[in-house]
């Protein structure tokens, strides 16, 4: 069909176009005819408009350059198929070819991090990073973790390694982060949750840090690493309630998206006023329900309400 209507309009770059449409869908053995002849267009564009006008159009000649790129990202030649995009839009700017830059973009992307997967290095990075981290020396440890996670990115002990040397160097926002995404990939590795109640912990989010011990031990009730981070938590709570307010713990508090919805709650506001007008009734009221005496503990620990 596209012979015929070369042969009655033989300047015609749309024609050609269409016709390399059909090779590509006939198989990648015509990838190559595809490509020597879309080049062999552009290298004609001028021949072909003064025997044609609008035959090569900038329109025209832009559709050559992304069926090129479509060939290019056929056959993952990444580089090229962007190269060929950007041609296009210097012919013609126009939307859905720079909506196939962004793809082939994203493509590119994630055909390289695909190439570098590799769990044996990975192991041999975290290896590295174990024994600098026994050594102290968390800057050094930190970067091979970095690299582990990025040869295997699905691997949840590496993110807990790392989170491990973010602790140690006081980067606790990056390590809470990190251990986020390891109980995202494995919800029950308790050794997260000690590590992410020790972070709390050091943030002075106390209420946060009893949670996150919680849930490891719901998970294994024997935890030591656990069992110890809950009592010390504890007892710090405890200690704090005969100092003085501390500033940067209720700061971190108020932060608290779940602190911030107790404390608008009007049910509870009426219920900490009556606490602190009439303790007997609130201690009624606390033992009448016990989603209140969920509430108090809270803001006990996250030193929001004192009891003293």
């Amino acid at each position: 069909m596209y012979d015929e209507a070369l042969a009655k309009v033989p300047d015609d770059m749309t024609f050609y176009n269409n016709k390399c449409a059909v090779w590509m869908e006939m198989g990648q053995e015509n990838y190559p005819k595809v490509l020597e002849t879309c080049q062999d267009l552009i290298s004609k564009r001028y021949e072909i408009n003064s025997r044609n006008p609008g035959g090569a159009s900038f329109e025209k000649v832009a559709k050559v350059y992304n069926r090129m790129a479509s060939v290019y990202e056929k056959q993952r030649k990444f580089d090229d198929a962007i190269a060929m995009y950007n041609k296009a839009l210097t012919e013609d700017n126009s939307r859905q070819t720079r909506n196939a830059l962004r793809q082939v973009e994203r493509a590119k992307e994630k055909h390289e991090k695909e190439q570098y997967l590799d769990v044996t290095k990975a192991q041999e990075h975290r290896e590295r990073g174990n024994e600098y981290f026994k050594a102290n020396s968390m800057v050094e440890a930190k970067q091979e973790y970095d690299e582990a996670i990025r040869r295997n990115p699905q691997d949840a002990k590496l993110f807990s390694n790392r989170a491990a040397a973010f602790t140690k160097l006081l980067a606790f926002p990056d390590a809470l982060r990190d251990l986020d995404e390891c109980l995202r990939l494995e919800p029950t590795f308790v050794k997260a949750y000690s590590r992410k109640g020790a972070a709390h912990f050091y943030m002075k989010e106390y209420h946060k840090a009893l949670a996150a011990y919680d849930k490891g031990l719901a998970l294994d009730p024997e935890n030591v690493e656990c069992k110890r981070g809950k009592e010390q938590v504890v007892a710090t709570i405890m200690e704090s309630q005969g100092r003085d307010v501390d500033e940067e713990q209720v700061q971190h508090a108020l932060a608290d998206p779940e602190i911030q919805t107790m404390l608008h709650d009007p049910q509870v506001r009426q219920f900490l006023k009556t606490l602190q007008e009439n303790p007997a009734e609130g201690q009624k009221a606390m033992r009448a329900d016990p989603k209140l005496a969920q509430i108090v503990s809270k803001l006990v620990a996250a030193g929001i309400l004192r009891t003293r």
